[in-house]
């Protein structure tokens, strides 16, 4: 037990430790009087206010006013305070004009006989949270959207098609297509934007509409990337680009023709696992130069067994923490052995090669797989 001169000595103590507390928590602290004039504010409200404590003593907290909230929520403040403590998100105003969020708890203090005396209101400033949820947010949703995207490969008589993305973030700058042709023909988009992550993944989504556009339009690929690359051109800011291997399936007569805009070559394996073509570029990326001409490969047969194997470098580039990069052969490697697996199981297999080559180390870059495998029976 305690005696009243015990307790007497410690107050001042008590107080001091509160003054201390009030005076160096990171949260906003306001004193105001019944008409709501402030009588007192800590270092942190001036720290994130950017009101100094003489600008803001004197005035009312309307100087935080955003002009953001309706008269409803503050008739429901006053109604939920003549009951308790009010609690909510507030948006006010700094004196820079910037908005800032804030979780703020206002109460009422009473003085030795009960009434109410003064309001003290205690507010976090919540605005980095607020924009990471919004980001995760919109991340998620453009991520959602991404994935819409990849539609299924298409059943293709005569070929086992297959496809496999994995972007290093949760959105990327890869993507791949498949788009059917009023001749019978398909259509297979594999590109890539440069970077990775949300702005290459609106730049993707720009060249997926405009390659759509422009394919309904029955161009031959050539023609189909100078188009793209002219409104590309107007699109992207100085420095930015595209890759892109457009291929076109004959299944009537086996074979496809390709056009490529500086992407990564394409690759035709045979039966036996050897390279049969390698399908290097036809032109240089898109949204480059407003000059580029881009070239036409015509009539490529797709023998009876034969890979066609279309990425991007992402694959190739996979690197390990010692600088070691996966490259070709490896891709050839992976091919040859799993030749007997489905194309889309060869396209995953792909993607799990590179992540056990670069030992666990994070992913750096989007890595996309097309595969197309011509039927071994006739």
């Amino acid at each position: 037990m305690f005696d009243d001169s015990t307790q007497n000595q410690e107050a001042p103590q008590t107080l001091a430790l509160l003054s201390r507390i009030v005076q160096q928590t990171a949260d906003s602290v306001i004193l105001t009087d019944m008409q709501g004039v402030i009588q007192f504010v800590n270092p942190a409200f001036e720290t994130t206010t950017g009101y100094g404590r003489d600008e803001a003593i004197g005035k009312t907290p309307r100087i935080l006013k955003s002009g953001l909230h309706d008269a409803e929520f503050y008739r429901q403040m006053w109604a939920q305070l003549a009951h308790g403590p009010f609690k909510g998100m507030v948006i006010n105003r700094k004196k820079t004009g910037e908005l800032y969020w804030a979780q703020q708890t206002i109460t009422s203090m009473r003085d030795d006989s009960g009434h109410p005396s003064y309001f003290v209101s205690v507010s976090q400033d919540i605005t980095q949270v607020r924009q990471k949820q919004e980001q995760e947010f919109q991340l998620q949703l453009a991520h959602d959207v991404q994935q819409h995207f990849y539609a299924a490969p298409p059943v293709v008589a005569g070929f086992d098609i297959g496809a496999s993305v994995h972007p290093a973030d949760a959105t990327g700058g890869d993507y791949f297509d498949f788009i059917s042709m009023a001749d019978g023909s398909l259509v297979i988009v594999v590109a890539d934007a440069k970077g990775h992550g949300f702005g290459s993944a609106l730049v993707m989504a720009l060249t997926r509409a405009y390659m759509r556009c422009f394919a309904a339009m029955q161009l031959e690929l050539d023609e189909m990337l100078a188009r793209v690359n002219q409104m590309l051109l107007k699109d992207l800011k100085h420095g930015d680009f595209v890759t892109l291997f457009l291929a076109r399936l004959n299944a009537s007569d086996r074979t496809f023709s390709y056009a490529s805009a500086g992407h990564v070559p394409g690759l035709v394996f045979r039966d036996t696992g050897d390279v049969k073509r390698t399908l290097d570029s036809t032109g240089p990326p898109l949204g480059l130069f407003s000059t580029s001409k881009f070239s036409l490969q015509h009539a490529i047969p797709l023998e009876p067994g034969d890979i066609a194997v279309f990425l991007t470098d992402g694959v190739t580039e996979s690197t390990t923490p010692s600088g070691h990069q996966f490259g070709a052969e490896r891709v050839f490697d992976q091919i040859r052995a799993f030749s007997h697996d489905s194309a889309s199981n060869i396209a995953d297999g792909i993607y799990h090669a590179t992540r056990a080559f670069v030992q666990g180390d994070l992913q750096d870059d989007d890595i996309t797989s097309v595969i197309i495998k011509a039927d071994r029976a006739q």
